[in-house]
């Protein structure tokens, strides 16, 4: 589940900033706030947002109106590891004989 929510940070992040961010950078940032990007969990997730998010965002050159950065917050905290994500399910419909088994 760790790379799912590595994955949907990354997705997240750039799409509240309008332009792609670094993998390896943001890779870094949840190593520096104690994280494992390959075995996030909800609690490493919680607290690279509340430590690390503003940071990155700062190395990055991004700035975020405080309401575009709760609403990130918010998508970054609500995400579910066990759902499949938009892409997944549209993958599912587009090819569903790749996903019998």
């Amino acid at each position: 589940m760790g790379r799912r929510y590595f994955d949907h940070l990354h997705a997240e992040i750039s799409v509240a900033l309008d332009r792609r961010i670094s993998r390896y950078d943001l890779w870094l940032a949840i190593w520096d706030a104690g994280g494992d990007p390959d075995a996030l969990d909800r609690t490493q997730v919680t607290r690279f947002v509340q430590q690390a998010l503003g940071r990155l965002l700062r190395e990055e050159g991004a700035r975020l109106a405080p309401r575009a950065r709760r609403r990130l917050e918010r998508r970054l905290l609500r995400f579910d590891p066990d759902s499949p994500t938009p892409a997944e399910v549209l993958a599912h419909l587009l090819h569903p004989e790749r996903n019998a088994a």
